[in-house]
């Protein structure tokens, strides 16, 4: 059975007697770990010392502030590394640290550390580079440090390779084999922000660290959600606490991006929808120094600063519709992979490109810029499959390569585009023949119209922070007939939907072209979430209604 938006079903729990154990037990939470779920602490957060090298690498930041040595946090462009950059530049300030920060040029210098950065380090006598998220794999770069008697410390949670170079002496990795750390699935700045809790550990007393993972926690939280972890864990921890303190935050700028939102009614994709968006769009439309000078302002600084950023994500938003509108009209969306290519598309917004075009149509999508004699790509697949073993078959065409869950990256000579072109097609054309590649929706449970109320609210609101992992609560209400469906708004896009013996609200985005076909049925199966909705001060039950079974 197809849903109105093709769409199949899967409900995990048909019926139930009391809700709250049906939802923890569908996010495989035992009883014994409902108390730290529903009300995570800061002491559940890991010891950071579980890191094989975290002493090491304590002990040699802690030496460079007493020597007064000149330390460097290295990052690359993207808002994971600008978060945790302005976490660990401010916090080594608090420290009193001599401290500054070093990124490369996005189209000049690409991915990765590279040995020309440690020379011009040496330059201006720095002696020890604080990496954050560069590769374990960058060897021939780390060699060069070592002979230059730089030392570097690398945090990163990308997988370790099997060779890690010996000159690295200190590596906080949860990858790594060596490390006893329980959590293996950290964001970028998450690591980051584990090395800050050691030093904490090492300097401050009890009180003092639990106020200083307060004060950066926002940083700690902004590419946990970003760079899409699972809420589970110490991800959860980390979640939890923020939003709990997001009223009281001390981060002018975080109040400044949020300062027309209602903070009591906010949860974790409110960092996707409108904090991520504008600190990221410095580092596609022009230099990521922006986000980071947002990130590292003084309150007095900061209008100015935010302004920047502010029409830069006004920039990106309109050359992504652009580019959107000339993809629709220009790939062939019968193929098994789309294909897009262009001289005009800018390099930092090639990949939301190719997700949205991978999201429209859950197909592989491929995004490229046209260089000369290069092609640069962004690719985005569903998760029903994965390119990762196609293409580290096919590296060897590539010049530059790299892969994220679903995505991938990387450069290819032009006269390498058609044999790869055609190897993904085949590949994928021999893969999906027996892949069925329909949307599934997953569903809590099923539920009764008298079991909507004021207490299944409570419970749901208990079990904040949503995002991936822990997903919000979708139930599926059966047999359903209602006596009223209009327009929900003048445009015309949205639907409403009314009981007349019920005082609930029920409404339906962006599911105008069904408004003919659901006005002459009967009896109706929706899947919803449950939310409260506020107007002209008065609260109200409402059912967002995110599918419709006829």
């Amino acid at each position: 059975m197809l849903t109105l938006k093709w769409q199949k079903i899967k409900v995990l729990k048909d019926s139930y007697e009391l809700l709250e154990d049906v939802l923890l037990a569908n996010r495989n939470i035992n009883p014994d770990s409902k108390e730290s779920f529903f009300s995570p602490k800061i002491w559940d957060l890991h010891d950071p010392f579980l890191f094989e090298e975290m002493d090491a690498c304590v002990d040699r930041i802690i030496k460079a502030r007493d020597d007064k040595e000149r330390v460097v946090v290295f990052w690359d462009y993207d808002v994971d590394w600008v978060s945790s950059t302005a976490m660990l530049v401010k916090f080594f300030h608090e420290i009193w640290i001599q401290v500054s920060y070093r990124l490369p040029h996005r189209v000049t210098d690409g991915y990765w550390l590279k040995s020309y950065f440690f020379d011009d380090l040496k330059e201006n006598k720095v002696s020890l580079v604080v990496t954050v998220d560069c590769w374990t794999r960058d060897i021939e770069a780390l060699n060069h440090a070592n002979s230059l008697w730089i030392d570097v410390i690398i945090t990163d949670h990308h997988t370790v390779p099997e060779i890690i170079p010996q000159n690295i002496i200190w590596l906080i990795n949860p990858k790594n084999p060596k490390s006893k750390y329980p959590n293996k699935w950290l964001s970028w700045s998450w690591v980051a922000f584990k090395l800050l809790h050691a030093l904490s550990l090492r300097i401050f007393g009890k009180a003092e660290v639990e106020g200083m993972i307060k004060k950066y926690i926002d940083f700690a939280m902004l590419w946990t959600i970003a760079d899409c972890m699972e809420l589970k864990w110490e991800n959860r921890v980390i979640a939890y606490l923020w939003l709990k303190q997001l009223k009281h935050t001390n981060s002018h700028w975080l109040k400044k991006l949020l300062e027309w939102s209602d903070l009591n009614n906010l949860d974790a994709d409110v960092v996707w929808f409108k904090v991520w968006p504008r600190l990221n769009a410095a580092g596609r439309m022009d230099t990521p120094y922006k986000a980071l000078k947002v990130l590292l302002a003084w309150e007095q600084n900061l209008d100015e600063a935010l302004a920047e950023i502010e029409n830069l994500n006004l920039k990106r938003k309109e050359s992504v519709e652009k580019f959107i509108r000339i993809a629709k009209d220009k790939v062939d969306t019968s193929k098994n992979v789309i294909f897009y290519d262009s001289k005009d598309i800018e390099h930092g917004i090639i990949w939301l490109i190719a997700w949205r075009l991978c999201e429209a149509h859950n197909k592989i999508s491929i995004v490229l810029k046209d260089e000369w004699e290069k092609l640069v790509w962004s690719v985005r697949w569903p998760s029903f499959l994965s390119l990762i073993p196609l293409l580290d078959s096919c590296k060897d065409l590539f010049e530059v390569y790299g892969w994220h869950d679903q995505a991938a990256w990387f450069t290819i000579p032009k006269k390498n585009f058609v044999e790869f072109a055609k190897k993904i097609e085949h590949w994928v054309k021999k893969y999906i023949i027996n892949v069925d590649s329909t949307k599934t929706l997953i569903i809590d449970t099923v539920v009764s119209i008298k079991d909507v109320d004021s207490k299944m609210l409570l419970l749901l609101n208990r079990m904040m922070p949503y995002w991936i992992g822990n997903q919000k609560p979708l139930f599926l209400l059966k047999n359903i007939k209602f006596d009223q469906i209009s327009y929900l708004w003048k445009d015309q896009k949205h639907l409403k939907f009314a009981i007349n013996w019920s005082k609930l609200e029920f409404k339906a985005f962006w599911m105008w072209e069904h408004y003919s076909k659901l006005v002459r049925c009967g009896e109706i199966a929706i899947v919803f979430e449950l939310e409260k909705n506020i107007w002209n001060w008065r609260e109200s039950l409402s059912l967002n209604i995110k599918d419709i079974i006829i």
